[in-house]
């Protein structure tokens, strides 16, 4: 089982091309990216050398995922919903390696009710979570409703919030009564308001 990240290269300028990538890389493949248009692993690198250079690759009859796009990432977030996807990649080898805060565990407060989701330490859960995955640091407001959806660190989800089929980005901070809901497509949430007024 195996999840490509979607390694990037891209540059700056012309001299600074190779800046940043390891020295392997810059052996194998010396190429000239633009700035405008050379980003992505799969076609810019293995289909347009696939005739100039070996790549060698290898089968693989398990999980795998190109997480090249937000759609992607929603979805493999999703597939670690599925027990038999979490169960390999957390409970059987290779391990997963992380890096680990010094944060409390999840609380649940009176009243929360969480079905068939992922929720991280330092999340403080009181209203309901639905099919979704909560990263750390995340507060889920009284009478808040998050189904389907990809809550990154740190986000504040103020009291009466409504999040479906959604990815909110990291740090953010919703307002109470907000209603976010993507039909048909995932919707991704940018909302950086003032978590504290004084």
């Amino acid at each position: 089982m195996q999840v490509n990240c979607g390694p990037f290269a891209s540059a700056e300028s012309p001299k600074e091309k190779t800046e940043g990538l390891p020295p392997c890389f810059k052996t194998v493949f010396p190429f000239y990216l633009p700035t405008f248009c050379r980003h992505d692993f799969v076609k810019d690198i293995l289909i347009r050398y696939k005739n100039l250079k070996r790549i060698y690759g290898y089968k693989i009859d398990t999980y795998w995922s190109n997480i090249s796009t937000a759609e992607a990432y929603y979805k493999t977030n999703m597939d670690f919903l599925k027990p038999e996807i979490r169960n390999y990649f957390f409970k059987q080898e290779p391990t997963i390696k992380t890096k680990i805060d010094d944060l409390p565990p999840a609380k649940y407060n009176p009243g929360a009710q969480v079905k068939n989701s992922l929720v991280a330490s330092g999340c403080i859960i009181n209203g309901t979570v639905e099919n979704s995955v909560l990263f750390k640091d995340v507060f889920v407001g009284n009478n808040c409703v998050i189904k389907n959806s990809v809550i990154l660190n740190n986000v504040y989800l103020g009291d009466n919030t409504h999040i479906e089929n959604c990815i909110v980005e990291s740090r953010d901070t919703i307002r109470a009564n907000s209603y976010y809901c993507g039909d048909g497509e995932v919707k991704i949430v940018v909302e950086q308001n003032d978590r504290y007024i004084l």
